[in-house]
């Protein structure tokens, strides 16, 4: 048998790379435990630089200028005319899609490139209350720690077969924690369904909706974000935004939500947040201000639902034409939180229904299923993560509405 020198294979990051014919010659070499366990102690040992996404400057140049010029409503779909079943997180909402719905918004991950490039770094580096951030495992774990990120490079999951940043990242992405990115054009799409010019988003996190709004229609952008690292990346997004964009204004405080000055803000049209999912994830985690962060100021549910969460809404709403709020209950150690629920029912006057985001399904191992086509089955079901909608009636999804009366009048 062969001996693997992974260092023979290491790029100028220190990071082994193999193409599809390497990778395999070498697997059928030394069988798929040993390699994973050689790759392993050999990124303990030798800590490669993480492989980040390269996101040029004109690369997200070019993306948020496509996004400005893109006509959202091709991503709504009025629920009357969907004909797919509908899959929640959890079956029984006190407030289902299937009784609730309005419509469904099917959003590509094409347009992110223009605010992961400001915040891509940030992002990998947040954990949550179980599980470790990417960043954090390639640079600080053990070779135990490191193996089990790497079992996907093994499976269907790496189309590419081979040893690429690109293979790295998706198995590293399916054995740790990755915060999630909001989609940029989700946020465009509620600015342009609401027709706003004045937006608030009280939790601005890795400056999605920030990017969102740049895109959009809108003028007046109001947030505030306590993390002082994304802080310092709002003004560099803003910075380069403003010159694709004239006649934008932005102003965010850094600052928690319940801290927010709510009486220096103007008549709201459109507030669209996604705010933090109580301890789901852990954001700047070890960093400055980490105090100020709602999961580490209030640290119990309860405290967490009647002191930040259920307050900033009320402030919210009171300020807002029309509030979105896209959150799913967590789930922390075992217990479901109802926190969908409870907004609902503290906004119920108010409430109009809900949006479905469609979000695709991580990749499941050909265990779980019996054949190729039940797992085909299972990645072509329709399930979304919800946004809960507030405020005056309106149709939200008339521009969307096509083949009825109703869209010409």
């Amino acid at each position: 048998m062969k001996n693997l020198d992974l260092k023979q294979f290491a790029d100028e990051n220190r990071l082994p790379i193999m193409d599809s014919i390497q990778f395999k010659n070498w697997t059928d070499e030394i069988g798929k435990e040993k390699f994973r366990e050689l790759l392993s102690e050999y990124i303990a040992e030798h800590r490669p630089e993480f492989p980040l996404n390269k996101i040029s400057y004109d690369v997200m140049k070019d993306n948020i200028i496509k996004l400005s010029k893109f006509d959202t409503s091709k991503l709504c779909t009025p629920n009357e005319q969907s004909h797919k079943d509908i899959f929640e997180k959890y079956d029984d909402y006190k407030y289902p899609y299937s009784k609730y719905g309005l419509g469904l918004i099917d959003a590509p991950s094409i347009y992110n490139k223009c605010s992961n490039y400001f915040h891509q770094e940030l992002r990998l580096n947040c954990s949550s209350y179980s599980f470790r951030a990417p960043i954090e495992v390639f640079k600080n774990g053990n070779a135990k720690d490191i193996w089990k990120c790497l079992g996907a490079l093994w499976r269907g999951v790496n189309s590419t077969k081979d040893l690429s940043p690109g293979s790295y990242r998706e198995a590293i992405r399916l054995g740790t924690y990755v915060a999630t990115q909001f989609k940029p054009v989700v946020a465009k799409t509620i600015y342009d369904m609401t027709n706003a010019e004045t937006v608030l988003d009280t939790s601005c996190g890795w400056g999605d909706r920030l990017a969102g709004f740049f895109a959009s229609k809108a003028t007046h952008y109001y947030g505030c974000d306590p993390n002082p690292n994304t802080y310092k990346n709002y003004h560099k997004q803003v910075e380069e935004y403003s010159k694709f964009f004239k006649n934008k204004t932005v102003k965010i405080w850094n600052c928690g939500a319940e801290d927010l000055p709510y009486n220096e803000l103007p008549d709201i049209d459109c507030a669209f947040t996604s705010p933090p999912y109580f301890s789901t994830e852990q954001y700047n985690k070890g960093g400055d201000k980490e105090e100020l962060q709602s999961w580490h100021k209030f640290n119990e549910y309860e405290q967490w639902r009647d002191n930040f969460y259920l307050p900033v809404a009320e402030k919210t709403m009171s300020k807002s034409k029309y509030m979105f709020v896209n959150i799913m209950d967590p789930k922390i150690k075992g217990t479901r939180y109802r926190s969908s629920d409870e907004l609902v029912d503290r906004f119920k006057d108010k409430f109009l229904g809900q949006i479905g985001m469609r979000i695709m399904q991580r990749p499941q191992g050909t265990k779980k299923f019996k054949t190729k086509e039940e797992l085909n089955v299972f990645m072509a079901m329709t399930y979304i993560e919800n946004i809960w909608c507030f405020g005056e009636k309106i149709d939200l999804f008339k521009h969307a509405r096509v083949g009825t009366l109703e869209a010409f009048i």
